[in-house]
């Protein structure tokens, strides 16, 4: 009996002190759940930001850096071609060639996540990758294109505005597509490439139906056949995978990749004869511009006797310094009267001191066939005036 009623006392005992600690339990995770730790840190409004738009390096992957560089190195030789000195032409011309360049690549990179998921050299792109969705991908393609073509048809005239908007157009309605459809989609990403120029050119003022856009659209038209077979032959694999129809893709043996490479090297050899010819270069430019031709040349042969992924990088990267240096000496040997006027510029000088030191010049009676005066007369528009002359009064 004794013993019942003490085993009695203990379970009432138990119960309320197991009662007890459930409830000590309940609300010590009650409290904790309505009151944060001491330690938690509050989101910063800049860190929400991000989460929801995406961090700006994501962007500015997106919108290819190294195709702006180029974007900006052609654009601005065409620019310079044309004598202009308004600054306001000027960087409105090389902005809106960068943020329209940045808008065709981003819409570019939008219509082909899923196949720049199954590439090496894509997969870890913002859109593949997943840091960027493609909703964002199309918003940052759309306020850089509106953002391009704006500063282009404000800030320098409406036709450079049109070719730009043309150009974005031809990029992502027209080259994207084809890429996998025909291997002569590298024809119409060539088209693409060269525009630019002809951008900073008509941007100065320049007339779009004249020589030197033709010529200067000629140049770059060229180029991106040797520039394009390296690429497209160093990554033919990746190309494949993604089913995309380059000329590699069923050139096992790299002949027909080499070949058309080569072609477009030869038509850059013949470039300063036809530029001679026609006006806008002196003779010497047919001079100076053996070297980097021969050097172009040279990697193209070089990929040709051996297509292996090293010569292909080579012809790369020959492409890219020949490219600035065919441009800048294009540039010097120009018989342009509109760059002749600025007396004092660092090209007339060096150009004064050279034409001192010229045989043709000093020793032969011929001389002024040989190494001509200025004689071609750029069509400047009113717009971008040249100190002295009548437009700018």
């Amino acid at each position: 009996m004794l013993a019942t009623r003490i085993l009695g006392q203990v379970e009432r005992r138990s119960f309320i002190t197991g009662s007890s600690r459930g409830l000590v339990r309940h609300f010590a995770t009650k409290r904790s759940y309505v009151t944060p730790p001491s330690n938690a840190v509050e989101e910063k409004p800049v860190v929400r930001t991000l989460k929801r738009w995406g961090n700006p390096r994501d962007y500015v992957e997106l919108a290819k850096p190294e195709l702006s560089a180029l974007v900006i190195t052609t654009g601005t030789w065409g620019f310079l071609l044309t004598g202009c000195v308004d600054p306001v032409a000027g960087v409105s011309t090389v902005a809106g060639l960068v943020l329209s360049a940045a808008s065709a690549a981003s819409w570019n990179q939008t219509s082909e996540v899923e196949y720049d998921k199954l590439m090496l050299r894509t997969r870890t792109r913002p859109l593949p990758a997943g840091r960027l969705t493609k909703q964002q991908g199309a918003a940052f393609s759309a306020i850089t294109g509106i953002g391009g073509v704006s500063l282009l048809f404000a800030g320098a005239n409406p036709l450079t505005g049109a070719l730009g908007l043309a150009n974005i157009a031809l990029y992502g309605m027209a080259y994207t597509p084809m890429k996998r459809v025909s291997v002569y989609n590298t024809h119409v990403g060539a088209i693409v490439g060269a525009l630019p120029v002809v951008i900073g050119w008509t941007g100065g003022g320049g007339a779009l139906i004249a020589i030197e856009p033709a010529m200067l659209f000629s140049i770059l038209f060229a180029w991106q056949f040797p520039h394009f077979m390296g690429i497209a032959w160093k990554y033919r694999k990746d190309y494949k995978i993604a089913g995309y129809r380059m000329v590699t893709r069923d050139d096992t043996t790299g002949s027909r990749t080499a070949m058309w490479a080569r072609n477009g090297a030869l038509v850059l050899m013949a470039i300063p004869f036809a530029s001679t010819g026609l006006g806008m270069t002196s003779s010497m430019f047919i001079v100076s511009s053996l070297l980097p031709n021969s050097a172009l040349m040279y990697s193209c042969y070089k990929f040709e006797k051996k297509p292996s992924s090293r010569n292909a990088n080579f012809v790369i990267l020959v492409g890219f310094v020949y490219l600035m240096a065919f441009l800048g000496l294009m540039f010097f040997h120009s018989t342009s009267e509109a760059l002749a006027k600025h007396i004092d510029s660092a090209r007339n000088v060096m150009r004064r001191v050279g034409r001192s030191m010229c045989v043709h010049e000093t020793q032969m009676t011929n001389a002024k066939i040989l190494c001509p005066a200025p004689s071609s007369d750029v069509q400047i528009s009113k717009t971008c005036p040249i100190p002295g002359t009548k437009s700018e009064k």
